[in-house]
């Protein structure tokens, strides 16, 4: 009896023993097969996008957990982490904060943070640390309890197939932005070589009209000096007006051609004389000239000029520069039944810019016509109201005093146009102008 209960015990021990080796390898299996699958998961892809986002839900399956982030650095010229890839939920449900401490805290520290907050567990191990372009895994359960060992080591090594990933994120991030630069180049130089193409149909056109228009002048000039009669006085001088009409035009037109030229000390200067101009001044004198017309609108102007130094600049140009924007403005409101019709300009400057804003409360521009506004020739106003060439001369305007301009408009919300302007104007870097532009 006594061998037959040594013999009872022992077996039972013996199948205890063997079932759990087979419960520890079966679950050691499993956990090797996990791990293969999350190494091998990024490699079925070629393109890193691809690749994250099926690291991100392999480990969310192997794992168990609701959801998978990964979040890297940019690069160099971002700072800061962005979200690289997610599956499942993401973490910031349990709040942004929380997701910003634990990313810094792993990422400062080298060495995976853990957090029980809002009834969700969060996980965040370190990715390529000590490496500009590394980040963090940040991985959340919605439950209280906290990952066991298995957990743990599964989502370290999500973070070392992420480490091997790391770099071409940074890399692509790169190559993402050079590319859209060169495409925005591409741009440009499709846009300076129409506008070169004006400036030469503008310097061919004012050539064949420039004489005609003189002889017209001159006759029109000696005929009233003789002419005795009132009306055919004023018959003369319509067609004197309407021929001055048309030299403007030519005027505004050969703002593409006139490039700089050399002065005696050596600098270039635009073709149109510059000098010390006080630009706050300029624009209440355009306000002042045009106050008249904009109240028989019912266009009321307000005006916040801060204090701005004097800027180089040619005040005949800069005139033409703010009564064209005001035209625009007082149009739009016309045009779009404004109730309380505003216009508002204002002045800023600091250290290194001025800025001049001059906004409305129109209806807008709409989104299609927004990138076309400063094109030559493109107007949305009816035949006969417009030769949209405003826009754009004030563009090159803005242009040859080395600023820039935007507009910023939505449907409804009215539109604002913002330039800005250098307080330190490099004449010596602006290109000389070519013979035939000059004449």
């Amino acid at each position: 009896m006594a061998l037959y209960l040594l013999w009872l015990v022992t077996t039972a021990l013996a199948l205890a023993g063997a079932w759990g080796v087979l419960v520890y390898l079966r679950r050691r299996e499993a956990y090797f097969q996990s791990v293969q699958a999350i190494l091998r998961a990024p490699l079925e892809i070629d393109e890193f996008a691809g690749q994250a986002q099926t690291l991100c839900e392999s480990c969310t399956q192997e794992t168990g957990a609701s959801g998978c982030s990964l979040y890297l650095q940019p690069g160099e010229q971002e700072s800061g982490f962005r979200r690289a890839a997610q599956a499942g939920r993401p973490a910031e449900e349990t709040g942004p904060g929380v997701v910003r401490d634990l990313l810094n805290q792993a990422w400062d520290t080298g060495q995976s943070v853990e957090s029980n907050y809002g009834g969700r567990w969060l996980a965040a191990v370190p990715v390529w640390p000590g490496h500009l372009g590394g980040g963090a895994l940040l991985v959340t359960w919605d439950s209280n309890r906290a990952p066991g060992k298995v957990e743990r080591g599964l989502l370290e090594a999500t973070a070392t197939v992420a480490s091997l990933l790391a770099p071409r994120f940074a890399r692509e991030g790169a190559l993402a932005r050079a590319h859209e630069e060169l495409q925005a180049l591409h741009v440009e130089i499709a846009e300076e070589s129409h506008l070169a193409g004006v400036g030469r149909l503008a310097a061919g056109v004012a050539h064949e009209l420039n004489t005609p228009l003189g002889a017209v002048l001159t006759m029109v000039g000696s005929l009233s000096r003789t002419v005795q009669d009132p009306s055919s006085a004023r018959r003369l001088q319509i067609m004197r007006d309407a021929v001055e009409k048309c030299k403007a035009i030519i005027e505004k037109l050969l703002v593409y051609s006139r490039g700089p030229i050399e002065t005696e000390r050596g600098l270039t200067f635009s073709r149109f004389v510059r000098a010390s101009t006080d630009l706050n001044r300029t624009i209440e004198s355009c306000v002042e000239l045009m106050r008249e017309n904009l109240s028989e609108a019912g266009i009321s102007v307000s005006l916040d000029l801060g204090e701005i130094p004097e800027f180089r600049a040619n005040t005949t140009q800069w005139s033409h520069v703010f009564n064209n924007l005001l035209v625009n403005a007082r149009d739009a409101l016309r045009s779009g039944g404004t109730a309380d019709p505003r216009i508002q300009v204002r002045t800023r400057s600091d250290r290194e810019r001025i800025q001049i804003e001059i906004s409305d409360n129109g209806p807008g521009i709409p989104p299609e016509v927004l990138s076309h506004v400063f094109e030559p020739f493109f107007t949305t106003k009816d035949i006969g109201h417009g030769t949209g060439l405003g826009l754009a001369i004030v563009r090159e305007v803005v242009r040859k005093h080395q600023g820039a301009i935007q507009v910023k408009s939505e449907p409804g919300a009215g539109a604002t146009f913002v330039i800005q302007l250098p307080l330190q104007q490099d004449f010596e870097s602006t290109p000389a102008a070519r013979p035939e532009a000059r004449a």
